[in-house]
């Protein structure tokens, strides 16, 4: 699968992921900014697949901007939640090691929940890590430091915790501003001890197409968001565009405290029937087949 969906340097936004990735003890930077450190990872350690991820679109378009005429074999670029990539797209026990340069501190009292790197995620981690696997962590805000060496208490003898790297590491811009500003990096290495028996994996799923009777656009509602009370998942109408051949559904679509950007194609076979089925850059999880589903009733005759 690798080679056909997946090019160095390329984000393919046709085609949906149905099946975990295929790489073999890869790198992750989740949350790459202006991608400048990633493209030193690429370089260093260029006997791994690098997969960097981050769901700000600008900074994904700007990092396959900066990748291609450099050439790098083995950088990937995923425009993703770091939830959803992790959860479903990693093997166990396939990850090299994560790196994380200066995630947001979110410093509101309410806004303290989306903190990524709380118990819950570093438990994810670990499933995903090698036997020795690393993650590495920076900040600049010591209360954020705090709190993931309080989120780490839950998980002794999973991690051992250090608070030195075992390599240098080229500053990032960010880190630069800091210094500026007369914020000093605060570091934190984890190395998987063993894996948590409390965290299980999650398989993607097909994505399946589902035809309707007849096709009546008007009925789509837009801006409308619809929820399955007994899930917890969510998708939000935004908007309808029409084509010759095919009309694009894009929703936000999401479960579990994460959501996705899709498109949704509405297109006739060469024997009339019309079908709709995830069109660009999407995983394939119960949320997505279920909103898929329902814009089917919308939209069916």
């Amino acid at each position: 699968m690798g080679g056909k969906i997946f090019k160095p340097c390329f984000w393919d936004t046709s085609k949906p992921i149905e099946e975990k990735l295929p790489f073999e003890n890869p790198i992750a930077e989740i949350g790459f900014g202006n991608g400048d450190f990633t493209l030193w990872l690429a370089q260093n350690f260029s006997e791994h697949p690098v997969l960097a991820v981050d769901k700000w679109h600008p900074g994904v378009k700007a990092l396959i901007h900066k990748c291609r005429p450099k050439g790098f074999k083995n950088l990937y670029v995923f425009n993703l939640d770091a939830h959803l990539f992790v959860d479903y797209l990693l093997k166990p026990d396939s990850v090299k090691a994560f790196f994380f340069n200066y995630p947001d501190p979110f410093f509101k009292k309410r806004d303290l929940k989306r903190r990524l790197l709380k118990t819950s995620f570093l438990k994810k981690l670990a499933l995903k890590l090698q036997t020795g696997g690393k993650v590495y962590i920076r900040t600049d805000i010591e209360d954020y430091y705090l709190y993931i060496l309080e989120q780490l208490q839950p998980l002794k003898g999973i991690f051992e915790v250090h608070r030195e790297f075992d390599i240098g590491l080229p500053t990032t811009k960010y880190e630069r501003k800091a210094l500026r500003e007369g914020r000093r990096p605060l570091k934190l290495l984890l190395i998987k001890v063993k894996t948590p028996e409390d965290v299980t994996d999650k398989e993607v799923e097909p994505l399946r197409t589902v035809k309707v009777e007849g096709y009546n656009p008007s009925r789509l509602p837009l801006g409308k968001e619809f929820k399955d009370t007994k899930r917890g998942d969510f998708f939000k109408v935004e908007n309808l565009y029409r084509g010759e051949k095919v009309d694009l559904i894009e929703i936000y679509v999401g479960e579990e405290g994460f959501y996705q950007h899709v498109f949704v194609g509405v297109f006739k076979t060469q024997r009339g029937e019309v079908i709709l089925k995830p069109k660009s850059f999407a995983v394939g999880v119960r949320s997505l087949s279920w909103a898929v589903e329902e814009l089917a009733k919308l939209v069916g005759g």
